[in-house]
């Protein structure tokens, strides 16, 4: 009797664990798709091409940004510094381009944004490696290290631009890395956002990177159990440290891609995207304690994140209310990892109590 009770249980903690799953894998982009269904039944407006195309567009940057916060999330880290790094690093590309940091877009001795851009792009690649420096040599807290680094980033940005935009004329680099390319003919044309393009390049090396390279597999392994990692013999600080760069280097990407579109590197650049990035990388079914999740469920978090705000405005929500659904939804997203977790005592209450009744049936 006592093994058919232990058997009932075991198959019952499996077909929970097997639901929680199969949420975890599809049911983001359940919620993507039927998001989608309904705002193009109460949209008209949402119905046209260019609509999705503007949906895509937006997508890419926090996309890329959301993909290193991605890797740093699976290692149980968190990095509050990606929305100032793309600000400084959309600042660094600009003043270089422009040959100076006075606002009014003046073209003085600027570089070519070919030799620009990956000025920027490595700073952010440094400043990342220096964060996780800190965090693994001196062992200090992710969220204060970067969050100390948030308010510097931000600082400098605002000191060197004296709070104005630094305007830059494009050059065919930047027309290209900002433009749209054309897929097909005639009536059957596609225009696809380059940098759209570009964040599913990111996305593609990101999951090969994390299912098939030793890197990605030491970073779940620091998620599940950093401890038990570090005892394996596996180098846990070098790991990491590389890890808060990616952060960092693809924070600088997008960085690039909002001054790209916006001609203009200024320090509100970046505004909201540490919130947001978090959010999707949540939403997208990575857990926050680590160890758990993918990269493009991340993908998918970030299309719901951004078309719950062309919701807003296709359904003509005032403004002012966007903060309240985003803050709603972040919550909500963390609500659900942490139930995914089984970390809530009523939830774990009733299971057990659906687990003893399961036992005395059989």
């Amino acid at each position: 009797m006592s093994e058919t009770a232990t058997s009932g249980t075991s198959a019952a903690k499996r077909a929970g664990s097997s639901v929680w799953r199969l949420l975890g894998s599809t049911g983001p982009l359940v919620v993507l798709l039927v998001m989608g269904i309904l705002l193009y039944i109460a949209a008209p407006a949402f119905r046209s091409p260019t609509s999705i195309m503007l949906l895509a567009l937006e997508a890419a940057a926090i996309g890329v940004v959301a993909a290193g916060q991605t890797f740093v999330i699976l290692t149980g880290g968190i990095d509050l510094s990606v929305e100032a790094m793309v600000s400084f690093s959309g600042v660094v590309a600009a003043i270089l381009i422009a040959g100076t940091n006075r606002a009014g877009g003046q073209i003085a001795n600027g570089l070519p944004s070919y030799v620009a851009i990956p000025i920027a792009v490595t700073a952010g690649l440094m400043v990342g490696l220096l964060q996780g420096l800190l965090i693994t040599q001196l062992r200090m807290n992710p969220l204060i290290v970067t969050l100390g680094f948030r308010s510097m980033l931000l600082g400098v940005s605002l000191v060197w631009t004296r709070g104005a935009g630094i305007n830059i004329q494009k050059d065919p680099l930047l027309s290209f890395l900002t433009g749209v390319i054309t897929i097909g003919q005639g009536a059957s044309v596609i225009k696809v956002p380059t940098p759209f393009l570009i964040c599913l390049v990111i996305y593609g090396i990101s999951w090969f990177v994390l299912r098939h390279t030793k890197l990605g597999r030491y970073t779940y392994a620091m998620g599940g159990n950093e401890t038990a990692t570090r005892l394996s013999g596996i180098n846990v600080d070098r790991y990491k440290m590389i890890i808060y760069g990616i952060s960092g280097f693809l924070a600088a990407i997008g960085g690039i891609m909002v001054m790209g579109r916006l001609q203009s590197g200024a320090y509100q650049n970046g505004t909201n995207m540490t919130l947001t990035s978090v959010a999707a990388v949540v939403i997208g079914g990575t857990s926050l304690s680590g160890g758990v999740g993918g990269i493009w469920g991340t993908l998918i978090g970030v299309f719901i994140m951004r078309l719950v705000e062309a919701g807003l405005v296709y359904l003509s929500v005032p403004s002012n209310a966007k903060e309240i659904v985003i803050g709603a939804i972040i919550v909500l997203a963390v609500a659900i990892d942490v139930a995914r977790q089984g970390q809530i005592p009523w939830l774990r209450r009733r299971k057990s109590q659906s687990l003893v009744a399961i036992q005395r049936e059989r």
